[in-house]
């Protein structure tokens, strides 16, 4: 099970729907678990940005730099699927990273219809989704 602060959630299908119609991505972050904060990250791929994300490293290393500030860490990557469903693609399967959380907005039309998350356990296993669980 995936445990995300509810207010975090609705922060980040705000950035979601605002990047519509390309695909937003950011780092999600926190402790033991549970994700309270996010950092948004800028997509490098401008040329499928309709349907790829790159997630810059300069964005990555200022989210982590932010994240241990406050004693936390890393636990994933959020991005956004503008017209598509919230499961992950080839591509995005090829760049993942084992134990990281991924969550997946699905955007259709400019507005939030669902998202998923993902977890990889090691880099030959295929994704496994996990409940997303809203807490207060």
């Amino acid at each position: 099970m995936v445990k995300v602060v509810k207010s975090t959630y609705d922060e980040i299908i705000k950035h979601a729907e605002s990047g519509y119609p390309e695909e937003v991505c950011g780092v999600l972050i926190g402790n033991n678990g549970l994700i309270t904060k996010f950092k948004e990250c800028r997509n490098l791929n401008r040329e499928r940005a309709r349907d790829r994300y790159e997630l810059d490293p300069h964005s990555f290393k200022e989210a982590d730099d932010w994240a241990r500030l406050d004693s936390m860490e890393i636990l994933g990557i959020y991005h956004s699927h503008p017209d598509h469903p919230s499961r992950p693609s080839t591509f995005d399967r090829e760049r993942a990273w084992p134990d990281w959380i991924y969550i997946i907005l699905s955007i259709n039309h400019g507005k939030y219809s669902d998202g998923r998350a993902w977890i990889l356990h090691d880099f030959d296993s295929t994704f496994i989704e996990e409940k997303i669980e809203l807490s207060l």
